[in-house]
């Protein structure tokens, strides 16, 4: 193949995989993510319920999507990845309201889906935009892509954001409807679906973006069976070697409990808002500015990485997590919002130091299998956080039985800094327990 061709594949690789990304991140009911599963028809049970089948089917398929990756090619299950994301969103368009055993049911299929998906996109993308622009002898030009990707992903999660919230909210569409004349009025359960069949749409773009890539035929035919044996055989060692090192074993620690607490509110923030009397059309709005807070953050922890210990700014993470906890619990109306700020910033924060001090600690043989293991543990923690959740609502609701939905996830929410609290302390002892004192 000539160089004019490599170029021309590298360059339709690269807008292709910038489209992927864009579309398959950005989706139209993530600012009432909660909301929309409760107007669904569903408990807060359930939602915790789903949420931890969504990690655990995330965490059974990430090493073998990997292996079939390197096996079948990266872009079959980027093509998988658009299927899977078009299927779970037809699933939850036939889902009927209020509908008992089969609503459920198809949520848990939606969430499978979901999963499925997440596992197979997982650095199948870049690997596939990157390899072609190596191919092409541009590999230079990387870190130019991700920029511009990141860019061009956050002002799609930005619009994302802003619409999804904007077309949920009844008032804000009859409005819309009258300004343009219309006398027609939209009833809020009319509009329950209308955020999922616009990110069907995006669905439609990930799979078209999928297939108008191209990857070169692989070099050598490795069986599925001895890929898989080869990448359980690296994640054995790489989880040996966690064990077995004190610093990586506490980061990971670190990571587990911070990014499943926290993780935990943000999948229940829209029915958050909710509760301290927002107008729905705000969420979008709120969402968009906490991601923005993207910009600074990981600057300030950077300076924080080169100034601190570790430990030092794991535990100022965990402080201000704590403080935003305890005041999340008091659902103060309307600025309730403001301790949300330290739970986005935490997060965030909890993300750089985590990737950077496991770059720096991990061999460099080892070090893509420790990243891909970070990404296992903090997704089977958060669903096992997930189905404790479900577990406390259903307590709540055994011993309010007259309380409604809005009483018992308040209640919920007071909960909150005590867990966190305590696993945090329980995590550091088991630390000291297995190496002693880490300076």
């Amino acid at each position: 193949m000539v160089a004019s061709d490599l170029d021309e594949i590298a360059q339709r690789n690269v807008r292709a995989f910038t489209l992927f990304r864009m579309f398959f991140s950005a989706r139209f009911y993530y600012p009432v993510y909660a909301l929309l599963f409760l107007d669904y028809g569903l408990t807060l049970e359930q939602f915790g319920i789903l949420n931890g089948i969504w990690a655990a089917t995330i965490v059974l398929l990430e090493v073998p999507s990997g292996a079939l990756a390197d096996t079948l090619g990266r872009r079959k299950l980027l093509i998988a990845t658009g299927i899977f994301m078009v299927l779970e969103m037809l699933v939850l368009l036939i889902a009927p309201i209020d509908g008992g055993v089969v609503l459920f049911s198809l949520f848990v299929l939606n969430r499978v889906l979901s999963g499925a998906a997440e596992a197979a996109a997982s650095g199948a993308d870049e690997a596939l935009a990157y390899d072609s622009l190596k191919a092409a002898g541009q590999e230079h030009r990387w870190g130019h892509v991700l920029e511009r990707v990141q860019r061009d992903t956050s002002l799609a999660f930005f619009v994302a954001m802003m619409v999804g919230s904007a077309v949920y909210d009844a008032e804000m569409v009859n409005a819309v409807l009258r300004l343009f004349g219309s006398a027609q009025i939209v009833a809020p359960e009319q509009l329950i679906k209308v955020p999922i069949f616009l990110t069907l749409l995006s669905s439609l773009v990930v799979l078209a973006m999928a297939l108008r890539m191209h990857e070169a035929p692989l070099k050598t035919r490795v069986s599925v069976r001895a890929t898989l044996v080869r990448s359980w055989r690296q994640s054995v060692a790489a989880s040996q070697w966690i064990w077995l090192t004190a610093f990586p074993f506490g980061v990971l620690l670190a990571a587990m409990v911070l990014d499943s607490v926290v993780r935990q509110f943000l999948t229940l923030a829209s029915e958050y808002w909710s509760v301290i009397e927002l107008p729905i059309a705000s969420y979008g709005l709120i969402g968009s500015g906490m991601a923005l807070m993207g910009v600074f953050v990981p600057r300030f922890a950077r300076i924080l990485a080169d100034t601190y210990s570790p430990v030092q700014n794991f535990v100022f993470v965990g402080v201000g997590v704590l403080l935003g906890l305890i005041g999340l619990s008091m659902a103060l109306p309307y600025w309730g919002i403001l301790p949300t700020i330290l739970l986005y910033a935490g997060i965030q924060m909890t993300g750089y130091f985590v990737s950077r001090y496991l770059n720096e600690t991990a061999p460099s043989e080892q070090r893509a299998t420790v990243l891909s293991f970070r990404g296992l543990s903090t997704n089977f923690f958060y669903g096992i956080v997930a189905l404790l959740y479900a577990g406390l609502i259903a307590s709540i609701r055994a011993d309010q039985l007259q309380a409604g939905e809005d009483a018992v996830f308040v209640e919920s929410l007071g909960w909150f800094p005590g867990f966190f609290l305590v696993l945090s302390l329980s995590v550091f002892l088991l630390h000291r327990l297995r190496f002693g004192r880490y300076n």
